[in-house]
């Protein structure tokens, strides 16, 4: 037993050290908090309780989330209850346990693609480290499982090495599990299916099952009740760090014509230019992210190249994302950590293309998560302060990303076939 262990130490040298390089990062995450504020002990806690004690979501009160954070939230506080730990440290280990299983499913993708050695190990680094840097965001919320889930999925169609119903209702599962953490990958099925074409009466059948499995026990409990957590997030204003509430304070700045309600968590502008504002976005966020899943389902349907592409379905993934990030009135700093493993498994045609988005995604995640980089409002150019001014790299980059992985950016050797 000694001797095998030694030989699969020799043979997975490399994995082994990356492994534990993804730990020690990991332990320096849980071993810093953010010093400040956290969600999960303002809110999530409040939430677990309120359950807990009788009052249940969706019925009884307006609760913002999908249904599958409910055990999620619930977890950390029955072991919290059962003298089990704290229940903002239950929580975020609950997460760092579940980075485990996704990174180790990163690193199985990572070694399926043929892309360079080199651009593997890049992309692993880049992971490891983007973590730490973000380390106030990327234990504290629901963002790394709801993307985490939809990575999962697309590893369970993409590493499958024939098709088969069950391993495709996994897959389909873990996809609409997504959905159930945060409902913006709901669009992004009709990209997913078009990557099915193959067997597509087969696999609306894995996608429907998938469905029902997920969603079926909460609509039989909550029913149209479901319904309070879109009409919350419907009636929200534009959240303070969202492009279009950096527009309104643009113009204000200007115009002195609207004031910021403290009021949490968007702490948004009211006035006349922001109302003419929401009027603009609101229709541009609907169609932007209506026309990018339709193009892409059109476009992966009509492709006549045959196999499974796994660039492709990333890419315009990452298009969907950065369409929310440009038209979306809701923006969090911790909405970053999506884009992270999608961008770490993509298929680089060559390293320098990889070098440059990782240089612009990581310098997004230093301006937005931490406090590296901080400049004053002071006025500039007349009115106008540098602040604003520097903010306005932070959307220019996203445009700019949004722009090159418009175009095809993915190295064809992604492709498998299942």
């Amino acid at each position: 037993m000694l001797k095998n262990l030694i030989q699969f130490t020799k043979k997975n040298k490399l994995f082994i050290i990356i492994f534990l390089a993804f730990l020690l990062s990991r332990f320096y995450v849980l071993k810093f908090p953010p010093p400040h504020y956290s969600d999960v002990s303002h809110d999530y806690e409040r939430y677990a309780n309120m359950w807990w004690y009788g009052l249940p979501p969706y019925l009884k009160h307006y609760y913002e989330y999908p249904p599958a954070t409910i055990p999620l939230l619930l977890f950390p506080l029955w072991l919290d209850l059962s003298g089990v730990g704290s229940y903002y440290t239950n929580y975020r280990v609950q997460i760092f346990v579940f980075e485990i299983f996704l990174f180790l499913i990163i690193l199985k993708i990572l070694k399926k693609i043929k892309t360079r050695p080199l651009s593997k190990y890049l992309a692993a680094i880049f992971y490891i480290l983007i973590g730490m840097v973000a380390k106030d965001f990327w234990y504290e919320g629901l963002d790394l499982v709801f993307i985490g889930f939809y990575v999962i999925a697309l590893a369970a169609w993409f590493l499958e090495k024939k098709y088969k119903l069950g391993s495709r209702i996994l897959s389909w599962f873990f996809f609409w599990l997504s959905t159930a953490i945060k409902f913006m990958s709901g669009p992004l099925a009709l990209p997913f299916l078009a990557s099915q074409k193959e067997k597509l009466k087969k696999n609306l059948i894995a996608a429907f099952i998938g469905f029902l499995l997920v969603w079926g026990l909460p609509l039989a409990i909550f029913r149209s009740s479901l319904s309070v957590s879109l009409v919350f997030h419907l009636n929200r204003g534009a959240k303070y760090a969202s492009f279009p509430s950096f527009i309104i304070e643009a113009v204000n700045q200007f115009t002195n014509s609207e004031s910021r309600l403290d009021q949490p968590p968007d702490f948004q502008f009211v006035g006349p230019v922001s109302d003419l504002i929401l009027k603009i976005f609101t229709p541009i966020f609907f169609l932007g992210v209506l026309g990018v899943v339709i193009f892409a389902f059109l476009k992966i349907l009509k492709s006549s190249k045959k196999g499974k592409n796994l660039g492709r379905l990333l890419k315009y993934s990452l298009i969907y994302i950065f369409t929310i990030f440009l038209t979306g009135k809701v923006f969090s700093s911790p909405f970053h950590i999506w884009t992270v493993p999608l961008i770490t498994i993509f298929p680089f045609k060559n390293v320098k293309n990889q070098l440059l988005v990782l240089a612009f995604v990581s310098y997004l995640v230093i301006v937005d998560t931490t406090p590296w980089i901080r400049l004053p409002d002071t006025a500039l150019i007349g009115p106008l302060s540098l602040g604003t001014i520097f903010n306005a790299s932070r959307f220019a980059v996203i445009g700019f990303l949004l722009a090159w992985f418009a175009k095809d950016r993915a190295s064809e050797n992604i492709r498998s076939r299942g």
